[in-house]
């Protein structure tokens, strides 16, 4: 049975993500190498601990604010952080919109102004540059994995209660990537529900995840869309999410890291 079956029309990949972790009790779904910016060095997420901590930090999202269809700024440095971010993002009700790292601070503060997001959440070591961009946008709260003057610990949003993941209309925004055109401009290209859950049942019978495979991957690329439903189709899966530093995948470090992680796949740029 496809993911397009699976996931009825009210049905975020956020909720099947919380509802397949319960079957996979202590399975580990994310680990923080070393060397990783934004997670402590060997931080371990099971499933039951991804999904808890995802519905916690969701709950605390709306305690400061976010509402349904809302609009996130997510400029963050490492898988961990990224899946986390965006997963209580749409588990609040609001729209991931990931900022890629390589952009220019005035790129940042356009891209978060278009799209009218209120909160951003990143890590050092680019929380000043997404300061400098929150400071020229619509941006009025910074969250941050990690210790960054002017913003505020992620781990607050913790400790608020706990938020039944929030549901959605197929045709809803699921994501709401930047990508640049011709004219070298960027600009919005939302992905709803249904489009998302195609992109996983397309991605799923190329890449044929399981639950014994052990993925590296490297930071956050492009526009996110790619990154983000790799990342998806591989926890939807049960597989085991390590993230590494970009260093860690390129030349003779990558078959090294692999033979001592036991990867079977990766995800890079």
């Amino acid at each position: 049975m496809s993911k397009q079956d699976t996931l009825a029309a009210d049905v975020t990949v956020t909720q099947r993500l919380i509802a397949v972790a319960a079957s996979r009790d202590a399975h580990t779904a994310l680990v923080s190498a070393s060397g990783t910016p934004g997670q402590p060095a060997g931080e371990i997420y099971s499933y039951t601990r991804l999904a808890a901590i995802v519905q916690v930090a969701a709950a605390g999202l709306a305690w400061r604010g976010l509402q349904a269809k809302d609009p996130v700024g997510i400029h963050v440095p490492d898988a961990v952080s990224f899946v986390l971010a965006a997963h209580a993002v749409r588990a609040a009700g609001g729209v991931p919109c990931p900022v890629a790292p390589g952009l220019s601070v005035a790129e940042m503060a356009g891209q978060l102004a278009e799209s009218g997001a209120r909160m951003l959440i990143t890590a050092p070591p680019l929380a000043e540059a997404a300061l400098g961009a929150a400071d020229r946008s619509w941006v009025r709260q910074v969250f941050s994995f990690g210790d960054a003057a002017a913003t505020t610990p992620f781990t607050d949003l913790l400790g608020l209660g706990i938020m039944r993941a929030v549901g959605s209309r197929r045709h809803d925004i699921a994501l709401l990537p930047f990508s640049r055109g011709q004219d070298g401009r960027l600009r919005p290209t939302p992905v709803s529900h249904i489009e998302l859950t195609d992109r996983l049942d397309r991605i799923d019978v190329r890449a044929g995840f399981t639950d014994s495979d052990v993925v590296l991957v490297g930071p956050p690329a492009g526009d996110g869309l790619a990154y983000a439903t790799l990342l998806d189709s591989a926890l939807l899966c049960g597989a085991t999410v390590i993230a590494v530093d970009a260093r860690q995948l390129a030349g003779p470090a990558a078959a090294d890291r692999a033979v001592a992680q036991r990867a079977t796949a990766a995800i890079v740029p």
